[in-house]
């Protein structure tokens, strides 16, 4: 059958639609690129923020009553909010996250005529080499799945559950799949890398997977991915030598979420700032180029303004590259709905001084970019011309010309509040 996927969220959702789509291609179907070629439409839904729940049911909405596609619906929706997938109507099959490894079989039963297949419940297994990869240098390889964490705000446990940690060994096998097949940069992803192996009972960790993959011939880069402070605070100073490697990305990824400990608190994270500022600061002095990128909750319920001020403060402070900055909203089944909500309005009004502050701080870190002659790996063609490339610490850029898959040398001639622009001087032999 002929088959289309739209994938919504994070990097773990786009390496399970590689994989379900991998898994299809192996059995025989045929993976289109347009909605109007397809017999049957897979929606890898997302339902961690408000924002993103509210595209996918609007997207899900749409596709139930203005296509007669056939529409299976997978991801983490149906395990955090299956009320909202049921009050649009019947879709062909619905599976989820942990249940990737079924989607030939929904197949071939939507093919027989079955409709309204639900399998939700259940594990696959995540390490495969059979994945549909669009991408020809940049592929996600998933370290574990679940979480061993209990944040007040967070529903994603509730799709992903338990920490799952996969055999290192399988790991460094599709690592070195995607490396001979000539990827370039490896995604090393799962809800909180740190916490990696950590329901293994000591036989591995994020330390010596890292050690390991950077220990495989050749040249490429590995890009670490979002982990919490309790858990990388756990894995220090081992955490920075595991960094010290030319094919570890200097870029480090360590949400705070809040600027106060009270909230810290109320959020069940398990760190203090002094926690997160202590980890900033080891990982500074041993990496002095270090793009940091963290995360910040706005309006969580109980923040008060001289909470908010704090968060502010931590951010004139620490300096992140960059912040995913997001405005609470209540997500289902959650601790933190039903606390008491911070007014929507005082929400967006902190939501944008934050924003301001950190725009301004970001552009001043590029500037001192500016002039200097850094190696960088070709990822793409940029959006609106030029290509796309990473610098040594994962730093976004610009360039004028050149050929993806490349490291070159890039002269960075300016500064731009969230990437670099540069000109490519040539490849590095």
């Amino acid at each position: 059958m002929k088959i289309y996927c739209e994938t919504y969220g994070c990097t773990m959702n786009q390496g399970d639609t590689e994989l379900l789509l991998g898994k299809l291609e192996k059995a025989g179907h045929k993976i289109v690129e347009k909605l109007e070629d397809s017999e049957i439409v897979i929606v890898n839904t997302c339902a961690v923020k408000r924002t993103t729940l509210n595209r996918v049911i609007y997207r899900l909405k749409e596709l139930h009553e203005k296509t007669d596609k056939k529409v299976i619906v997978a991801g983490c929706l149906p395990l955090i909010d299956y009320e909202k997938i049921e009050k649009i109507g019947e879709f062909a099959g619905i599976i989820s996250c942990l249940t990737v490894d079924k989607v030939n079989e929904v197949v071939r039963r939507i093919s027989e005529g079955e409709k309204g297949i639900k399998i939700i419940k259940g594990h696959s297994e995540k390490l495969s080499e059979s994945r549909y990869r669009t991408n020809k240098i940049s592929a996600p390889v998933s370290i574990a799945e679940g979480c061993v964490s209990n944040c007040s705000y967070c529903c994603v446990k509730f799709a992903r559950g338990k920490l799952r940690s996969f055999d290192p060994e399988k790991i460094v096998k599709e690592v070195i799949t995607e490396l001979e097949k000539g990827r370039k940069e490896i995604y090393i992803t799962t809800q909180d890398t740190a916490a990696y192996g950590i329901d293994l009972e000591g036989k591995t960790d994020l330390c010596y997977l890292l050690e390991r993959l950077s220990s495989i011939p050749g040249d490429f880069k590995i890009r670490v991915g979002m982990m919490n402070p309790k858990n990388a605070k756990r894995l220090m100073p081992n955490l920075l030598r595991s960094f010290d490697s030319d094919k570890v990305y200097d870029f480090l990824h360590l949400p705070v979420q809040s600027g106060n400990n009270n909230i810290l608190q109320k959020m069940n994270r398990d760190y203090t700032v002094e926690d997160f500022t202590e980890i900033v600061k080891s990982f500074r002095e041993k990496f002095s180029d270090l793009y940091l990128a963290t995360d910040i909750i706005v309006g969580f319920p109980g923040e008060s303004n001289e909470a908010f001020e704090d968060s502010c403060d931590l951010l004139k402070e620490i300096r992140p590259d960059k912040v995913n900055l997001t405005r609470f909203t209540p997500m289902p089944g959650t601790e933190a709905k039903n606390m008491e909500q911070v007014r929507s309005e005082e929400k967006k009004r902190r939501s944008k001084r934050m924003a301001t502050i950190h725009k301004g701080i970001s552009l001043e870190i590029n500037k001192k970019y500016v002039g200097r002659v850094e190696k960088g790996l070709v990822l793409k063609e940029g959006k609106k011309g030029g290509y796309e490339a990473r610098l040594k610490n994962y730093k976004p850029i610009i360039i004028d010309q050149g050929d993806p898959g490349d490291f070159v040398e890039i002269e960075i001639t300016e500064a731009k509040p969230t990437y670099l622009m540069g000109k490519n001087r040539g490849v590095i032999k």
